[in-house]
């Protein structure tokens, strides 16, 4: 969950202080892509090793390259038979055969993902990157949104149903393994991003503060990554609360930070979370 960043909310936010199209708003979304990316190739390796139950060496090695070479493999071909789905679906003459085509195309990558030891999300999401290579993108961003409007906060409610936030009540000395996590999780979360922002080079006059605090915040993908932990069976009750709690808590933490470290925008207000579209 730390290695995620939610690219939503930092481009509404960089977006609101006219930052989107700067080489610091750059270098922040595309960072934030390559985290989404790693994050998902990470998860899929930690969810595979949770099935054995043990950790060899041979093991991750090949949950690695597999994932890797499923990931940039399907990528690939996905950019050759484009085309040929861009036809396909021009031909057909059925209600909602984009949308139809586009959820096989996701289900079939999930399955062979499944197939091959892998988490179903990774060829959910690779079915993602090649659909949005496609011509269709725009038309079908606008017929999923309200499949997305409908199920997102579906979610939303499962995943705080099943988050026992009794396990971070500070009155209770059972429950300090939760809160010392929290606080740690928390800490690294926001000191660990804004350290990598640092980490840039070959351009000095880059505000590399900005670059950091924009990949703060961990939103959904954070929410997504504390899921499927729990529901592996790899997080512990404190865990997934306390990774939960430092997932909002960045996700709230970020616009003010931003507004603060791009001075040059103070008539730009800062952006309030209100929607399910911006968390």
């Amino acid at each position: 969950a730390l290695t995620a960043t939610s690219i939503g909310i930092t481009a509404r936010v960089l977006s609101e202080l006219q930052q989107i199209s700067s080489k610091e708003g750059q270098i922040i979304i595309g960072a934030a892509v390559l985290d989404d990316v790693l994050g998902i190739i990470v998860l899929a390796v930690v969810a595979g090793l949770a099935k054995t139950g043990e950790v060899q060496v041979g093991d991750v090695v090949y949950l690695i390259l597999s994932a890797g070479v499923f990931l940039i493999g399907s990528l690939w071909l996905g950019r050759l038979l484009s085309p040929l789905f861009v036809k396909l679906v021009n031909e057909l003459k059925t209600r909602g055969q984009l949308l139809v085509s586009a959820l096989i195309v996701a289900f079939v990558l999930a399955d062979i993902a499944a197939v091959i030891q892998l988490e179903a999300i990774l060829g959910a999401f690779a079915a993602g990157l090649i659909l949005a290579e496609t011509e269709k993108r725009t038309e079908l961003e606008e017929q999923i949104k309200p499949i997305a409007d409908m199920l997102v906060p579906v979610f939303f409610v499962v995943v705080g149903a099943r988050t026992d936030v009794s396990v971070l009540n500070p009155f209770d000395p059972a429950n300090r393994e939760g809160l010392i996590m929290s606080a740690f999780l928390l800490v690294v979360a926001i000191v660990g991003k804004v350290v990598t922002g640092f980490t840039v080079f070959g351009q000095p006059e880059l505000n590399r503060l900005a670059i950091g605090v924009g990949m703060i915040p961990r939103g959904e993908v954070g929410l997504v990554f504390a899921s499927f932990g729990a529901n592996s069976g790899i997080l512990s009750d404190a865990l997934q609360a306390a990774i939960i709690v430092m997932v909002i808590l960045t996700t709230f933490l970020a616009p003010p930070l931003l507004r603060v470290v791009f001075p040059q925008t103070d008539s730009v207000t800062t952006p309030s979370l209100s929607s399910i579209d911006d968390i």
